[in-house]
């Protein structure tokens, strides 16, 4: 984590029952416990912490699952995209993730739903990001011109949030 906190502080219950009703609709399978979640507010981005590690954040307005709590819990429910060791590669440097280094896709999801990438080789949660088009769309795409950009991604492993 970079920088310093603004605040942070214990949720309340009301806090709690806004954010697991956002979850509700965000995140599938993403479950909110009814104490202990703490918010520490950074000046780009904000961390929800369970139990002292990090459990969701938002980035850019949007409500994400962290890659440490999906690394340890893994993906449940979320929608995911399989991608290629290239594509892996490109991830780690930054880029966002193209058509062309998707392998498959898992679960149904629409423009702009909050979707995990998984490394094909290890089956591990590699970024989380913002589907640029929906799962319908990128199988048309994977079976016919592969291209586009797929995901924006938003959270990666050594970025600000990690």
């Amino acid at each position: 984590m970079s920088g310093k906190p603004v605040r942070r502080h214990m949720l309340s219950k009301r806090d709690l029952r806004a954010l697991a009703s956002e979850a509700s609709e965000s995140l599938p399978g993403v479950e909110i416990p009814r104490g202990g979640v703490e918010l520490v507010e950074y000046r780009d981005y904000s961390l929800y912490l369970l139990d002292g590690s990090p459990f969701l954040a938002r980035v850019k307005g949007r409500l994400i699952p962290h890659l440490k709590w999906l690394l340890r819990n893994g993906v449940g429910e979320l929608p995911r995209l399989r991608v290629d060791p290239g594509a892996t590669r490109a991830l780690a440097r930054g880029a966002d993730l193209m058509v062309p280094g998707i392998i498959s896709v898992e679960g149904e999801f629409e423009e702009g739903s909050i979707v995990v990438v998984v490394d094909d080789r290890y089956n591990a949660p590699i970024a989380v990001g913002v589907a640029l088009m929906s799962s319908s769309e990128i199988k048309r795409r994977l079976e016919g011109e592969r291209r586009g950009k797929a995901v924006k991604i938003l959270h990666r492993p050594g970025d600000d949030i990690w």
